[in-house]
């Protein structure tokens, strides 16, 4: 299938040109629009009319794949992209795929030719696969894990993020700091995991703290949910190890763990303190509030349809995939101000 990059080589003119001719704007000259409709001809170039109505404000269709809407992160991110879809009067189609490999590409063969493009947050796809659905629709990525293949991603800034949280937690004093949430960094799918957790021990280094193999372990999971970071929390409290703050690396996990440690009658912040990453909703509204690392939802949605816009209407480069790393700020609250006693 043709590109308008293509067209734009044959005719000698950039892609920008090639997009005006199409669309019917001004600006272009006689010759060069002979030039460019020839090209088009040529190639057989068929123009992504969704594209088009992306560019010119007529609604449109995009796909939105995402693993689960259980975990409030992707609700709200979900949430975001949608506001940010209706700003350039584009209908979100959300699909779910369970972070399965085969039900992730399965997804884009069915749903890939009736969308203009594809918004992603793929877990089990791999290298070979990625390309794939590079292939069949303009597609963005939104993730953490890197690829061997030409698509765009946008990313949290995930192991600076959350070495930010633990230098503000060491600041107050805590200096037992349990990790509850490190996935297995040799799996490709646990990529947000091992990058937080680099995060945790990058904190602890600029500390001059000891990494303590038991305030990870003891809470490993890989499931980030509530119910997991109640019972990882539980796990330290039961075998005794002794621990003064709780980096959760997620909010789900922090709520879950906030619950085990006011069970066990310990005070927050006076003698454990919790704190989560997303800064979702419910993180405002706890009691006490959550702090959290903010990751810059509404901005990892404006970047992933600014780049999904350009893969759209053909003027990103064909072969390359970019990479947009969102900003992020630390919600400090109630969980953690005022330090330990």
């Amino acid at each position: 299938m043709s590109t308008m990059h293509d067209v734009a080589r044959r005719a000698g003119v950039s892609p920008k040109t090639v997009s005006r001719v199409v669309n019917g704007e001004s600006g272009v000259s006689e010759r060069t629009r002979r030039k460019v409709d020839a090209a088009i001809a040529e190639l057989n170039f068929r123009p992504n009319t969704v594209a088009r109505n992306l560019r010119t404000g007529r609604s449109g269709l995009v796909g939105l794949a995402l693993p689960h809407l259980s975990q409030p992160f992707y609700a709200e991110l979900a949430e975001a992209i949608m506001r940010e879809a209706e700003r350039h009067e584009l209908t979100v189609l959300i699909e779910l795929t369970g972070g399965d490999a085969e039900a992730e590409l399965e997804l884009v063969r069915d749903h890939g030719p009736h969308v203009g493009g594809l918004l992603m947050y793929p877990v089990g796809l791999s290298d070979t696969q990625a390309r794939l659905v590079a292939q069949i629709v303009p597609t963005v990525f939104m993730t953490e894990r890197s690829y061997d293949a030409p698509v765009d991603r946008v990313a949290m800034a995930n192991r600076e993020g959350v070495r930010a949280l633990v230098n503000h937690v060491v600041s107050l004093g805590y200096t037992r700091i349990a990790a509850l949430g490190a996935g297995d960094a040799g799996r490709p799918d646990q990529a947000a995991a091992h990058l937080r957790l680099e995060g945790y021990q990058d904190g602890l280094r600029d500390a001059g703290l000891p990494y303590l193999p038991e305030l990870v372990r003891e809470v490993y999971t890989a499931d980030w949910n509530r119910r997991a970071g109640a019972a990882g929390t539980q796990r330290l409290i039961d075998a005794g190890i002794r621990f003064d703050a709780v980096v959760a690396f997620s909010d789900a996990l922090a709520l879950g763990a906030l619950h085990a440690v006011q069970e066990a009658g310990l005070r927050v912040p006076a003698e454990v303190a919790v704190a989560g990453f997303d800064d979702i909703d419910d993180a405002r509204y706890s009691h006490p509030s959550l702090t959290s690392v903010a990751p810059g939802t509404a901005q990892i949605a404006r970047e992933a349809l600014a780049l999904l816009n350009d893969r759209m209407n053909g003027t990103a480069t064909v072969g390359e995939g970019r990479l947009i790393v969102a900003d992020f700020d630390l919600a400090i609250r109630e969980s953690t101000l005022g330090g330990i006693a």
